[in-house]
């Protein structure tokens, strides 16, 4: 369904005029992960997202964001070659989020959707403080992903694996077209 929203928002734009569109600035937008081991912690972020959210500031309708794995820079680059191995990039390269089920609360939006990792998909509830200036639209918050709920065989060192829990934090420009 994502991917035929995507295709009908590009070939059919007029479908879409009476919704206000949001398209994600690439720039100023990122993805960050966290990862812990019992010896270390470290990071990563994505800065290469594309997504778009259609509504305004009452009403959201939808919301589609993707991004390659291989775009996630951990600043090792031996550490982030292993975790291409590990995440199969080659046959699952996309991480992806739809929702079509969104709730506008104040400040903050409730997204209730799919993300798709690994080449699973499972519903996730991600909730955003929302940012209004002029035309921009700033998202930003934090959630947790389990490894093991997308099948991702995790890594050891010294016969201890690496924790199943993964924080994410964001923050997401998107300008109005």
């Amino acid at each position: 369904m994502k991917k035929l929203f995507f295709k009908l928002l590009l070939l059919f734009p007029s479908c879409f005029m009476a919704q206000e569109r949001w398209a994600l600035d690439t720039e100023p937008s990122y993805i960050k992960y966290d990862a812990d081991h019992f010896l270390h912690a470290w990071s990563g972020s994505n800065n290469s997202i594309k997504g778009i959210i259609t509504g305004n500031k009452k009403e959201f309708q939808k919301i589609a964001i993707a991004m390659l794995v291989r775009d996630f820079d951990s600043k090792n680059s031996n550490r982030d070659n292993n975790a291409l191995e590990i995440l199969e990039v080659l046959k699952f390269p996309k991480i992806e989020f739809f929702s079509d089920e969104i709730e506008v609360n104040n400040n903050k939006l409730i997204f209730k959707g799919e993300m798709s990792f690994h080449g699973i998909g499972i519903k996730k509830l991600i909730e955003a403080d929302a940012n209004f200036k002029n035309n921009k639209l700033i998202l930003s918050g934090t959630f947790e992903i389990i490894l093991s709920d997308f099948s991702i065989n995790r890594p050891s060192f010294m016969m201890k694996k690496m924790d199943d829990l993964i924080k994410i934090s964001y923050k997401l420009h998107f300008t109005k077209l």
